[in-house]
């Protein structure tokens, strides 16, 4: 089958792509960096999501029946100070890749929203998919406009859209340079004795869900009978002091965290109930938190021969 990923060089996107040329699949990715993993066997196009133009020649050219659009700006406190950026990224560029899909021939759109920012601070926890939206981040509202958006390319040309809405991802080869991904800057820094910083008291929680579990959640959000968005975690709550305290017994490290003031934009606690994802897609995570923690403190320390 043709297919096109956008956000390629990207953490999801790297393991997405291999799986997909894998299973046999024609992928064409794009991004504007190049892949951090390179893989064998796909066409590799280098452009600006936000570039118009480029994106409408690269969707003509591969003329892919799915598409999984996982290109984002992914930090919450980048979204806080440059709104503009988010905005243009996850919901106009967004509008435009589905349309020009669509024009393309698509059958199915497969978009990465956001589980762990949509909500704000939830009525309930953990929070299901018809629990009331209301973000308290640029990121968090731009993905849940984009949603809308795409919902309204759908029923104007009739292409299917279907999302995930994940956690917090965590796995191998997760960019531990950015502001986003804890658990990567964590083991980086773990394993090269460097010091750990912990923004608010430590009590804020997320739902962190290994990588391999959203990949298998993506395949299953394209082929599923029929089109939907499903929040994809594990249920349970993580504080980022216990995800502090996992990882540092897991790499040796002794030090204690320094503390910093909380970051505009952050939540304070997050679990998702993934009960439409495993009746629409017969779905659930099967990795558990200190399994994937021991997966990607292992793969960080091949990477950086300690």
């Amino acid at each position: 089958m043709r297919v096109l990923v956008t956000g390629t060089s990207g953490f999801v996107g790297t393991h997405l792509v291999r799986r997909l040329v894998t299973e046999g699949h024609e992928v064409t990715g794009v991004d504007w960096k190049e892949p951090r993993r390179p893989v064998q066997g796909w066409r590799d196009v280098r452009l600006d999501i936000r570039d118009d133009a480029a994106v409408q020649r690269a969707v003509t050219e591969a003329r892919p029946e799915l598409v999984w659009h996982l290109a984002a700006q992914a930090s919450v406190s980048v979204s806080m100070r440059e709104p503009r950026l988010d905005i243009e990224t996850n919901c106009i560029a967004s509008v435009m890749l589905a349309r020009a899909a669509a024009e393309a021939g698509t059958q199915r759109f497969i978009f990465t929203s956001s589980g762990g920012a949509m909500f704000g601070d939830p009525p309930e926890i953990p929070a299901r998919d018809e629990t009331p939206v209301a973000p308290r981040s640029i990121y968090g509202a731009s993905k849940v406009a984009a949603e809308r958006y795409l919902e309204i390319v759908g029923l104007e040309t009739g292409m299917e859209i279907a999302g995930l809405r994940p956690g917090n991802i965590y796995g191998p080869y997760q960019d531990p340079y950015g502001e986003a991904g804890v658990v990567a800057i964590f083991t980086q820094r773990m394993l090269r004795d460097e010091p750990c910083t912990i923004f608010g008291t430590g009590t804020d929680t997320r739902d962190y869900v290994y990588v391999e579990d959203v990949i298998e959640a993506q395949i299953r959000a394209a082929t599923a009978p029929v089109a939907a968005f499903c929040l994809v975690g594990t249920g349970r709550e993580t504080s980022t002091r216990e995800v502090f305290d996992l990882l540092a017994r897991e790499t040796g490290y002794e030090r204690a965290p320094v503390a910093a003031p909380p970051r505009p934009g952050d939540i304070p606690r997050i679990a998702l109930d993934t009960s439409r994802a495993r009746d629409l897609w017969q779905w659930q995570a099967t990795v558990s938190l200190a399994e994937g923690m021991a997966r990607t403190v292992a793969a960080f320390r091949e990477e950086l021969g300690v």
